[in-house]
């Protein structure tokens, strides 16, 4: 008896951590993208609440928004819990502070060069929406426009904006490729067609270099390029974050959660990248650069799929 009734002391100790954890098993019950998991989920978060587990976090929100968001992060890494002022309506708090962060970061075209052999080499270190994005990505094709190949450079790329990503799958396909993905929820299935080609082409060979922090929209191009056969992927594996988010979804207290409730799957693999990440053709070694350098010289071929 003594210790159902410590339980139950220790269970309310923090009676908004109780309602936030409450609400948010339910969404993540009702929205995640698989069903089966999002029960699982969902145990795992009423657990936490019955457990007082960030107890010691009651009167500090920071702290129990990051352990929160990373035992969420266990799950999935598009999870993301957050707290809103009350005039916020949409959550877009978070997105206006990446937005204003483009300029510094030049809209996440941090090196763009033409290497001996005329070998092309871009790194694109996030990917800002398509209307920041586009000066800074058209310029560096433009730079770009007479090599021979290009590496692609999405190591550390933790991924961003969708029609950024769709635009430079476009570049490399061309505007005669078909959709290369459809997008599955628990509620329908829609197509998710490419966009008309809004930047210059690029129709020479290329090399995409991934690691284990190429998430989200990085991995959708590497993964959509070398599904179509059209580039040859070197690194590590990547991340391993194929879901995708919806509208956020609001908690009590002031907080909101983020559920990823769809998933892309590509019309060539019939599946995609989540959990197991993007598998590179060749491993990087202490020089992923050098090796993609072979592969475009043709000393590297990849074995057949």
């Amino acid at each position: 008896m003594l210790n159902i009734l410590l339980l139950a002391t220790l269970a309310s100790a923090c009676p908004q951590h109780e309602r936030v954890l409450s609400s948010a098993a339910t969404a993540i019950e009702s929205s995640y993208v698989d069903a089966g998991q999002a029960a699982q989920i969902a145990k795992a978060v009423r657990e936490w609440s019955a457990n007082d587990r960030y107890g010691t976090s009651c009167n500090d929100p920071d702290k129990f928004l990051s352990e929160l968001n990373r035992n969420l992060d266990a799950y999935d890494g598009h999870f993301h819990v957050e707290q809103v002022s009350d005039e916020a309506s949409s959550g877009d708090d978070w997105l206006m502070a990446w937005r204003a962060q483009s300029g510094p970061s030049n809209a996440g075209v941090r090196e763009v060069r033409v290497m001996e052999g005329n070998i092309g080499y871009l790194r694109l270190a996030t990917f800002y929406p398509w209307d920041i994005a586009k000066p800074k990505v058209v310029s560096a094709f433009h730079l770009l426009d007479n090599t021979t190949g290009l590496i692609l450079d999405l190591r550390q790329n933790g991924g961003g904006d969708a029609d950024t990503a769709n635009q430079l799958v476009r570049a490399f396909l061309g505007e005669k490729a078909g959709d290369v993905q459809r997008i599955e929820s628990r509620r329908a299935t829609k197509t998710d067609p490419l966009p008309k080609l809004d930047m210059p082409r690029f129709d020479r060979p290329i090399v995409v270099l991934v690691d284990r922090r190429s998430a989200s929209a990085s991995e959708f191009v590497a993964y959509a390029l070398q599904a179509a056969g059209r580039a040859i992927v070197v690194g590590s594996r990547s991340a391993g974050a194929a879901s995708m988010l919806g509208e956020p979804v609001k908690l009590p207290d002031g907080y909101q959660i983020h559920i990823p409730d769809a998933r892309p799957v590509n019309t060539t693999t019939g599946t995609n990248w989540d959990g197991g990440g993007v598998m590179p053709d060749f491993p990087g070694g202490d020089d992923p650069i050098h090796v993609a350098r072979r592969v475009l010289a043709g000393d590297l071929k990849p074995k057949a799929r």
